[in-house]
């Protein structure tokens, strides 16, 4: 992330919005999170937006917070203790889709969106948005494809 990481506070808020007291809010498994990135990150939506390989691991019982940081060409999560929410996996892995260095920017609120509406589905995706628009947070341009869980032969599920 950057230094002037623009919009962190009001990013922070909007999901508390969003997602407050809601599955996405509470305390999971942590092979459980693991098993959604991985779902997410080997498959082809993943593949296509040309995201980095990311690696999902349990932050150390010092850290107070969770984190996405690059490490070569892949992106390593950090999962901190009692941060281990579907939420946060959503948060941490749009900063992989986004770029590490977006900070909280419009790219990452867009790469955030799509992750929720990946792992969560559409309503999730859209509390979230309209948690970002009722905080002043404008939501930048898609510059990968529109997610998609998974397609065949003349059809495609988008969440």
């Amino acid at each position: 992330m950057n230094g002037s990481d623009v919009g962190r506070e009001a990013t922070y808020a909007a999901e508390e919005d969003a997602f407050g007291g809601s599955d996405l809010d509470a305390e999971t498994a942590f092979d459980a999170l693991v098993a959604s990135a991985t779902t997410m990150t080997a498959g082809e939506w993943w593949r296509a937006c040309g995201a980095p390989a990311v690696r999902v691991e349990g932050a150390t019982t010092t850290a107070r917070s969770s984190s996405a940081r690059s490490s070569g060409p892949a992106v390593v999560v950090r999962l901190a203790t009692g941060q281990r929410t579907p939420g946060t996996l959503t948060h941490e892995l749009a900063h992989a889709l986004a770029g590490v260095a977006a900070g909280h920017d419009d790219a990452f609120r867009a790469a955030h969106i799509d992750v929720v509406a990946f792992l969560a589905g559409a309503d999730a995706a859209g509390h979230l948005a309209r948690a970002y628009a009722v905080a002043g947070l404008s939501i930048g341009d898609r510059r990968w494809p529109t997610p998609i869980r998974v397609s065949g032969e003349g059809f495609a599920i988008i969440p």
